[in-house]
């Protein structure tokens, strides 16, 4: 059974792989078969027996929601600029670790947004109290 490389390339992202890397492997495939291309799969962080076995389902069903903006079936993958609901901006939370913006939540690390109470900002935003900046001023 195979899959469309854009499935494949989807699933990458949806699970915080590096799709962007996976799109340069999978670039020129028609199909992607989990006993054929088991090796591959790996390597890209999609696990093949359960890419055979349904077990990532509900994440190709997210990939037919009108909402969803992956990458598109047919066209030059490494073109692309897929956007993946998790990870690379979030809101909010306690004992949170974020990369990208958000805004605020207790004992937070993150690049940047807007600040909650004990927080450790290394990119720009606005603090809360008992923070630890780099590039700001303390309040």
């Amino acid at each position: 059974m195979g899959f469309d490389p854009s499935q494949v390339l989807n699933l990458v992202g949806q699970l915080g792989g590096n799709h962007q890397q996976a799109a340069q492997q999978l670039q020129g495939m028609d199909q992607v078969d989990p006993q054929q291309h088991a090796g591959l799969l790996n390597q890209i962080g999609v696990d093949p027996q359960q890419l055979q076995n349904g077990g990532y389902q509900q994440h190709l069903d997210a990939q037919q929601q009108s909402d969803f903006n992956g990458y598109q079936q047919g066209q030059d993958y490494t073109q692309q600029q897929p956007s993946f609901g998790g990870g690379e901006s979030r809101q909010g939370g306690y004992d949170q670790q974020q990369q990208g913006g958000g805004q605020g939540g207790y004992d937070q690390q993150q690049g940047g947004g807007q600040g909650g109470y004990d927080q450790q900002q290394q990119g720009g935003g606005q603090g809360g109290y008992d923070q630890q900046q780099e590039g700001e001023q303390r309040y």
